[in-house]
């Protein structure tokens, strides 16, 4: 009889080897009982065993790899984010401290100035409150080699403190640092420009043309929760509290506090509640609708990372229980054709509890086998993540592989082998090795519950596919959705980077106003440039937010209602090709003396004024506008800041010509060709003004639109890859189960068309039972289905959680590939030859 080639039949070659064995085993039983032994026997002999059928073991440890593979490497992720210690003291006590207003209760908003003080003074369920800035931003540092760009943090007095963080060399920043012209420096920082010299403490830096001592160093591995940064000041917030519209009116500042000895978090959070309520009786024009609200420091700190993660963790595991089943499948057939071989070892006097341990190690060694070269790859995926710089992280996280993960993957590695190991031992041990000797003909066909047992395998794989399949493609048509919706902005061919001019050489606003309005002619003039524009910040899902007043309107909610807002120049808008709907933008007319002029976006004027007439109304945005009312003069276009926010929110647009005391300002230079082409040119007449100023952060427009989609584009990616493999294993599971099937059952068809059957009766019988299994299997998917829709309904963009479409095409690719898998075995079945059958 014909076998299926992966699963060769070699017992008659292996009756010397096989009873030489056993007569040593059973020395062994009858002698003594050492279980180390027995175990060193059965590793040797399961290796043995995998040599003797290396096709076999390959396809097996090479499926293993992947899937074993890609959950080392998504654990490595997961632990680094949800598992491993923070790099603080005791972290478990550390919170952060949010508002939330009224009118906006969804979202988790930065604490004013004065709000920040009053966290720090008068709550007494925390040891310890310091603020510090929401965000880093780059500083000019000049040394000998020329200027150069660091990434700059703003801390409380108190904040490594609260954090739990001393310095590695000198001290950290205290409350009498504010104020004073000193800095730490970050342990790569100082590594990096310092050469890791101790000496560096006390020297004085120029930074941002001014002078700055260091006085400490942080120790490796320390970042915030604002995230990395090479040089940390300390936060100065007295000049801010003298006036109240920068007092209370600006929101950007993060609270970070350490719970206090034997305070649980609910009675903090009750003191938070209380402090609100006190808050909005007594400053009721800023503070009236707030709520505070205590965040696990970890939870703050993952964010929205959690459910991609949760996500892909799930979708890994999942093909590793698709692997699992296909190498039970393959196990079971492989065993099935050494029926005659372990009968003999039955009757030699082999114990069915020894066969079944025998059997198992050897599912151990090709799944240790497998985890080796698992955590190759998960290594190497690793660095290509890292790379490639997808997936947006705690700046805690580490994209590498510890001991911790390391010793789970192999733990994992062996319940893997354990688990597809199973039920071919167990069925092994059911065999009656009298009747298997006593077979001729058939002694590799195969019975109706093995058959059934391979069947339910096959059918829980295309169960557990159909679930990622349709996962992978709501995550995809969610993607598309994305980059296809209009940003009310074209980013194409537009170069961008800041410059912060620093105030100890332009001391006024005035002065820096004038340079960046030279600065924006200079560059204007450069061959190949259409346009170029300036903005105090690119806009993005966290710019920061101003308090809106409008002239005579009663605005919803308790408490004030926030704005982002931004100044730009004239030609912001055409170069960016922000339509104009409304009015007239900004020009030569609004001058610092002229009432303030106001751009506002389409959400803004339906949400504030839905019947019309906005254009003329008076509004008041802090600070620019506190001291007299500022005029709308235009509505444009709506323009979604990040591609990943499913609806425009309201934006407000100053001039630079009348809010122009920033010292820094977003440069967009718009050019005919490839904007990267024109960077040494910008650079050489940034360096014309002044050539301690550096380019900060260049980098194309289109860049920043991609980079905002790259949280969302990997769960895609890693998603689609864990779909096709599981594609790719069903397929494979489909084929070895039915050809070997079709093999074992070669007699029957022979006789089958000998009597008279037709070659369409054998194909149609091979098909009914595939697709028997396929219904069963699909069946089981949609169950699947429901939950995979409810796990990423967050993670989706304009689709629904049950998308017709995604789940469409999911059952297509899965049919035809299970149909495609079926033709070999079909096509075998019906040119079986009865003569040669029955001869």
């Amino acid at each position: 009889m014909r076998e299926f080639r992966i699963f060769p039949r070699k017992a008659e070659v292996e009756v010397d080897d096989e009873l030489g064995f056993h007569l040593e085993q059973r020395v062994r039983d009858y002698i003594a009982r050492d279980w180390f032994q027995d175990l060193g026997q059965d590793v040797r002999f399961g290796m043995r065993a995998a040599l003797r059928a290396p096709l076999f073991s390959l396809l097996a440890i090479v499926t293993l790899a992947l899937g074993i593979g890609a959950n080392a490497a998504v654990f490595g992720v997961v632990k680094s984010v949800l598992l491993d210690a923070l790099p603080y003291t005791d972290a478990d006590r550390l919170v952060r401290i949010y508002s939330h207003w009224s009118n906006a209760p969804g979202e988790a908003q930065s604490v004013s100035p004065g709000v920040a003080t009053d966290l720090a003074t008068r709550l007494r369920s925390f040891s310890s409150v310091a603020p510090f800035n929401f965000s880093t931003f780059d500083v000019a540092y000049l040394d000998q080699s020329g200027p150069r760009v660091l990434t700059c943090a703003l801390v409380g007095g108190g904040f490594f403190q609260t954090l739990g963080v001393r310095a590695a060399v000198g001290r950290a920043l205290t409350a009498r640092d504010a104020g004073n012209a000193t800095a730490m420096l970050s342990d790569a920082a100082w590594r990096r420009e310092f050469g890791g010299d101790p000496n560096v403490i006390g020297r004085t830096l120029r930074i941002d043309g001014n002078p700055t001592e260091v006085v400490g160093v942080l120790p490796r591995g320390f970042v915030g929760p604002m995230g990395d940064a090479d040089v940390w000041f300390a936060l100065d917030l007295v000049p801010m509290l003298k006036t109240p519209s920068t007092a209370r009116g600006q929101h950007w500042l993060g609270a970070v506090a350490r719970l206090a000895a034997g305070v649980p978090p609910n009675a903090a959070q009750r003191e938070l509640d209380r402090l609100a309520a006190d808050l909005a009786r007594e400053y009721p024009e800023t503070d009236v609708g707030r709520t505070f609200a205590a965040v696990p420091l970890r939870a703050a700190m993952v964010g929205d990372t959690r459910t991609p993660l949760l996500v892909l963790f799930a979708s890994a595991g999942l093909v590793l229980v698709i692997t699992c089943a296909n190498l039970a499948g393959a196990l079971l057939a492989r065993t099935i054709s050494r029926r005659k071989e372990f009968a003999v070892r039955v009757a030699l006097g082999a114990g069915r509890g020894r066969l079944v341990r025998q059997l198992l190690t050897e599912s151990m060694v090709i799944a240790l086998a497998g985890a080796v070269i698992g955590l190759i790859l998960a290594v190497a995926g690793l660095a290509a993540l890292r790379r490639m710089a997808l997936l947006d992280l705690p700046p805690y996280a580490d994209l590498s592989l510890d001991a911790g993960a390391v010793l789970v993957t192999f733990v994992a590695a062996l319940c893997t082998g354990c688990a597809f190991g199973l039920a071919p031992a167990l069925a092994a041990g059911r065999w009656q090795p009298q009747g298997t000797l006593r077979e001729e003909t058939r002694g590799t066909s195969e019975s109706v519950r093995s058959r059934q047992l391979r069947g339910l395998l096959v059918a829980a794989q295309i169960a557990v596919s159909l679930s990622l399949l349709v996962g992978a493609g709501l995550l995809a048509r969610s993607l598309w959705a994305m980059t296809t919706a209009p940003l009310g902005f074209n980013p194409a061919n537009i170069l961008t980077g800041r410059l912060e001019l620093p105030t100890a050489t332009f001391t006024t606003p005035e002065a820096r106003a004038l340079a960046f309005r030279q600065l924006e002619e200079r560059m204007a003039s450069l061959p190949g440039v259409t346009s170029v524009a300036s903005t105090t910040q690119i806009a993005s899902p966290t710019m920061s937010s101003n308090v809106l007043t409008i002239d005579g309107v009663t605005l919803p909610g308790d408490g004030p209602t926030f704005i982002p807002y931004m100044s730009v120049s004239d030609s912001y808008f055409r170069t960016l090709g922000v339509a104009l709907r409304e009015g007239r933008t900004f020009g030569p007319a609004d001058t610092p003396n002229a009432p303030p002029a106001i751009v506002i976006s389409e959400a803004m004027a339906h949400r504030y004024w839905p019947r019309g007439g906005a254009i003329g109304a008076r509004i008041h945005i802090s600070p620019h506008t506190s001291e007299r009312w500022g005029v709308i003069v235009a509505i444009v276009g709506d323009t979604r800041e990040s591609p990943t926010l499913a609806t425009p929110g309201p934006m407000a647009y100053a001039s630079n010509r009348q809010d122009f005391a920033w010292s820094g300002r977003d440069f967009l230079v718009k050019t005919s060709g490839n904007p990267l082409a024109l960077l040494r040119p910008v650079q050489r007449e940034i360096a014309a003004l002044d050539p301690a100023v550096p380019f900060r952060d260049p980098k194309t427009l289109q860049a920043i639109v991609d980079e905002r989609l790259a949280g969302r584009r990997f769960p895609v990616l890693l998603m689609s890859a864990f779909g096709v493999l599981a594609l790719v294993l069903v397929s494979v599971g489909v084929y070895a189960m039915f050809a070997s099937m079709a093999a074992a059952r070669e007699r029957e068809f022979g006789v089958r068309v000998a009597l008279g059957s037709t070659r369409g009766a054998i194909a149609a019988l091979v098909l009914r039972q595939g697709a028997v299994w396929m219904v069963l299997g699909l069946a089981g998917g949609v169950v699947g289905v429901v939950f995979v829709a409810r796990f990423v309904r967050t993670m989706l963009y304009a689709v629904a959680p049950f998308d017709p479409i995604a789940l469409a095409l999911a059952l297509a690719v899965l049919v035809v590939c299970g149909a495609v898998a079926l033709l070999v075995p079909v096509r075998r079945a019906t040119r079986v030859d009865p003569i040669t059958v029955l001869r």
